[in-house]
């Protein structure tokens, strides 16, 4: 399931990832992040990663496709979890956009919230 959070406002996307993830996920998030991305050029992604059970391989390639035609239209994008995969997707993820990628702990959750609006440099 994708959950849109409190806080997500004009350039800023900040949604909660958890449990199971399939395409219709997708067809609700993407469409919200085109229209911030048409309004604003840039946009701020904020990601909570939170027991993830499964994510189907349409949502999985959905999600691809749309970074990869995104990469530049991102300019920072936090991820929070306590899970090693995500830190290393961030790390992965790094070379394919122009945008700062930081992954934090659940602990780091209020520096994350800090970087991501601009009120903190880590």
């Amino acid at each position: 399931m994708i959950q849109l959070l409190e806080g997500a406002k004009d350039d800023l996307v900040a949604f909660r990832i958890s449990g199971s993830v399939d395409i219709h996920d997708y067809n609700v998030m993407l469409p919200l992040l085109q229209e911030r991305i048409n309004q604003h050029g840039k946009i701020r992604v904020y990601a909570e990663v939170q027991d993830v059970e499964d994510y189907s391989l349409r949502a999985l390639w959905q999600d691809i496709k749309f970074d990869i035609r995104h990469a530049t239209d991102f300019s920072k994008v936090a991820v929070v979890g306590d899970s090693q995969w995500i830190d290393w997707l961030t790390v992965m993820a790094k070379p394919f956009t122009s945008a700062e990628v930081k992954y934090f702990s659940f602990a780091q959750k209020q520096l994350a919230w800090d970087w991501i609006m601009g009120d903190q440099e880590v």
